[in-house]
């Protein structure tokens, strides 16, 4: 399916013209005859089953088209939504349709639901104000439609950004009205534990340690009874809380009981897993066992390093790191860790833009700068202390101006690459353009006939406009099979008329797009390069950043810089 961009005539397509279901697409007989309740009903047993929900979905959206039901389209466009978690704008495209579809029918579901997805997705890519915007509007046709136990989840939601951004009093506020409301209309779901773990964490962070402690015991004794899975985040989550109590054993038994249960599910609480070693690493520190409390402060760096994961208890685990190096006099050490520390301040300012003033204000930055400073000084003062020290001063001082000489050669050569680039067409000429000039003695100097390499060059043409190449993990195979011929003859016409392999063939046409989707698109420009890459059909960020530089001469991540200045 076609990469979507995330505009209102884009939007507006997707509804008109069906954009939304696969080419192709037949209902199946056995859900021809079946009325929207029950094929939604098909939908939420098959949730997990991803070819029988992407079937039940599809079939729902289309007979909703045929019949031309607003709500059950609405209802159709959320659904379909889910078949496409790993693409961001494509799953957006879906839920903008539901919501535009869905504004004025005063629905107590809709557009509310879609929203509040819309929103999730937003603070998952890390995107706090659009998640905000979104969480609201679900707030808003919830409470308009008196649909209020939706309003109620959505106040979580909102809770949970407060949170995030260090608005504990608010957010406190917010999960205790969601909880007054569970608790008087005798909710007591997954979700329900949910808010008292929220506002257990939060009071917390508030230091109201009793009231923390209330809420995780209730949470717990409820979990064993209902859901075992959020009964270990309630001990994980009263072993934190046990430290700041000072119950150190209690607070490390607690901890390393959970452990266990957070590390088999590190991909979905990273957040937690670094939170865990940390404080392992505080309460060892507590009993004097400084080897051990360095082990989990050296995990915190180790998981930052493989996974690039960062939050604000990650960059506390840095400074103390520091510290410790510090206390050694172990300046290579202290001056390593700083400057990883800056690198997570900039993942930091980047997928937490409205956080950057926090970080400034509550860490430091300034000082720590200052401290960076001081300790190259002193470094710096001890090599002068004997003429062989001034050598090596001196011939390091030469190195780093030849580097730093380096570096601006490069700078200007990266900018006039730039600046190039600015001033042409980053797509790649199309096969018609190349056909028009190739010597047709060519097909039989390959050994194949002029009419299969013609039907291959025309195919490769609609699988450029098609941008087909955006799939992750195409192969000679696939596209061979797709176009009706062999790989052999498609390697041949590959590299004879474009001059190239089939891999650097497809990875130029991705970096074609993207340098294109950059210089129009703002809003892509604020993706991760990680997650620009997976959206082009990368796997890796390196092979993405590789590909782009042997195309550009320039990397990504300087690329959009510039396009920002």
């Amino acid at each position: 399916m076609k990469r979507v961009v995330l505009v209102f005539s884009i939007i507006f397509l997707t509804i008109i013209h069906g954009v939304a279901q696969d080419k192709g697409f037949k209902i199946p007989d056995s859900l021809k005859n079946r009325s929207f309740d029950e094929i939604k009903d098909l939908c939420f047993k098959y949730y997990r089953d991803s070819v029988k929900f992407k079937i039940c979905s599809a079939s729902l959206l289309t007979i909703a088209k045929q019949k031309n039901d607003p709500i059950e389209l609405a209802t159709g466009y959320q659904l379909m939504s889910s078949n496409f978690r790993k693409n961001f704008s494509v799953r957006i495209a879906y839920l903008d349709s539901s919501i535009v579809i869905s504004k004025d029918l005063n629905d107590r579901i809709y557009p509310a639901v879609s929203y509040s997805i819309k929103g999730g997705e937003y603070k998952q890519l890390g995107d706090l104000n659009n998640a905000l915007d979104n969480y609201l509007a679900a707030l808003k046709y919830s409470d308009k439609t008196g649909n209020i136990g939706f309003y109620y989840l959505t106040k979580h939601n909102i809770g949970s950004l407060k949170e995030e951004i260090g608005e504990f009093d608010e957010a406190a506020k917010m999960y205790k009205e969601v909880l007054i409301y569970e608790d008087n209309n005798d909710i007591s779901n997954t979700g329900h534990l949910t808010t008292m773990l929220r506002l257990a964490d939060t009071y917390r962070k508030r230091q109201y340690l009793d009231s923390a402690t209330f809420y995780n015991k209730k949470g717990i004794n409820r979990a064993l009874r209902d859901s075992l899975d959020i009964y270990h985040v309630f001990v994980f989550n009263e072993g934190i809380n046990l430290f700041y109590k000072q119950h150190f054993q209690s607070s490390l038994d607690s901890i390393n009981k959970a452990m266990f249960f957070i590390e088999k599910h590190k991909n979905s609480s990273e957040g937690l897993m670094i939170s865990g070693y940390l404080h392992l690493a505080r309460i060892y520190k507590e009993f004097n066992k400084k080897e051990k409390s360095i082990e989990y402060l050296t995990k915190i760096h180790e998981h930052y390093e493989s996974s690039g994961f960062a939050s604000m208890e990650m960059r506390e685990g840095y400074e103390m790191l520091i510290a410790h190096y510090k206390s050694l006099n172990d300046e290579n050490k202290q001056l390593f860790y700083i400057n990883k520390l800056f690198k997570i301040d900039s993942v930091l300012d980047i997928n937490y833009k409205n956080l950057s003033k926090k970080i400034t204000l509550e860490y430091d930055t300034p000082r720590l700068l200052e401290e960076k400073q001081k300790l190259i000084d002193d470094l710096e003062q001890k090599e002068k202390k004997t003429k062989i020290k001034f050598w090596a001063v001196l011939v390091i001082a030469v190195i780093l101006i030849f580097f730093m000489v380096l570096i601006y050669s490069k700078n200007i050569k990266y900018k006039k690459r730039f600046k190039k680039l600015m001033n042409t067409e980053a797509s790649s000429v199309s096969i018609k353009e190349e056909v028009s000039g190739i010597n047709m003695a060519k097909p039989e100097a390959i050994g194949i006939s002029e009419e299969i390499v013609k039907m291959i060059l025309e195919g490769l043409q609609q699988f450029e406009d098609e941008e087909g190449f955006l799939s992750s993990n195409i192969t000679t195979g696939d596209l061979a099979k797709q176009l009706k011929t062999n790989t052999k003859y498609l390697s041949k016409v590959i590299n004879t008329y474009k001059e190239k392999s089939f891999s650097v063939y497809i990875n130029e046409l991705r970096i074609g797009y993207v340098i294109d989707k950059l210089k129009s698109d703002t809003k892509f420009r604020l993706y991760t390069i990680k997650a620009i890459s997976r959206e082009i059909g990368f796997n890796t960020t390196e092979a993405f950043s590789k590909s782009f530089y042997k195309k550009t001469g320039i990397y990504p991540s300087y690329f959009i810089k510039q396009l920002e200045k």
